[in-house]
């Protein structure tokens, strides 16, 4: 029974025992709450030159954006109509020889393999028979 008695003596006389203060992940309190003055002066600079910084990038990047590469998507975008012009021309040319039809073509086996019908038939979805050979019924 005074066995009992005495734990609690003992766990109330080590909370009542001051702990010792420790800081040891924490900055010094002085030097914390205190104003820097230089230092508050260097950041508010810092500060003004990233967005001055900014200012000039922005307006790198928009005089590339309307002097660069709009032009260059407009000269790209004639350069490629040319190309697929030549192209339609070819592929009319074409037609015109064989009297409207596609030319025969070999038949491999490893073209338009189709292991089942899509829902709508054997062609795919953007089947063109002006360009496109028809896949077998098979």
């Amino acid at each position: 029974m005074s066995m009992l008695r005495a734990i609690p003596r003992a766990a109330f006389a080590r909370a009542a025992k001051p702990m010792p203060l420790r800081r040891s992940l924490a900055t010094e309190a002085e030097s914390y709450w205190h104003p820097k003055p230089a230092e508050a002066k260097e950041f508010i600079e810092h500060r003004h030159e990233t967005y001055e910084h900014a200012h000039k990038t922005t307006g790198l990047w928009r005089n590339i954006s309307l002097f660069v590469l709009i032009p260059g998507s407009i000269v790209f975008g004639a350069y490629a109509y040319k190309i697929e012009s030549a192209h339609h021309a070819h592929q009319e040319h074409v037609l015109e020889e064989n009297d409207g039809a596609l030319p025969e073509r070999p038949n491999y086996e490893y073209l338009n393999i189709r292991n089942k019908p899509f829902p709508w038939g054997m062609q795919s979805l953007f089947f063109n028979p002006k360009v496109n050979y028809p896949a077998s019924e098979e």
